[in-house]
């Protein structure tokens, strides 16, 4: 296998769990179905805690090659980020079960935790926090995959 650029589709900022949730999307071709961002969304909503101390998280819903991925990501601390990670079927997106323990994600998904991170230290630990500066879309040059 060589590596090829995925395309990345940003669908904005939504409330999942009272947190700003910024998410994404990564195919090995287009975008992620319906099913699977419904799923991301939902399995979103049910992992973040309940209170986000006025911090942010990020969700990526993947459709690659041997299956689909999901990846909840959120600031659990100013400089701490926390991730819970899953997998369903190709053909059962929304049956996403957790990933085994130490999983981190692949090239793919860790080339967008990357820019994430990126955008949190410019935009939150530089100069004064600005919350909604972070959660802005990000222009092609932030990242890619």
């Amino acid at each position: 296998m060589s590596y090829q650029p995925r395309p990345v589709t940003q669908y904005g900022v939504e409330q999942l769990n009272g947190w700003p949730t910024k998410l994404y999307g990564l195919a090995v071709e287009g975008e992620p179905d319906k099913d699977l961002l419904d799923a991301a969304r939902a399995i979103a909503s049910a992992t973040l805690p309940a209170d986000n101390g006025g911090r942010a998280a990020f969700v990526i819903a993947h459709r690659a090659r041997p299956a689909c991925f999901v990846l909840v990501y959120w600031w659990s601390s100013s400089v701490d980020l926390s991730l819970a990670y899953f997998r369903s079927p190709l053909d059962r997106p929304a049956g996403l079960a957790p990933m085994p323990q130490h999983s981190t994600g692949c090239v793919w998904e860790l080339a967008l935790a990357h820019n994430e991170r990126e955008a949190w230290v410019r935009h939150m630990l530089v100069g004064d926090a600005d919350l909604e500066a972070y959660l802005a879309p990000a222009t092609a040059l932030e990242w890619s995959a």
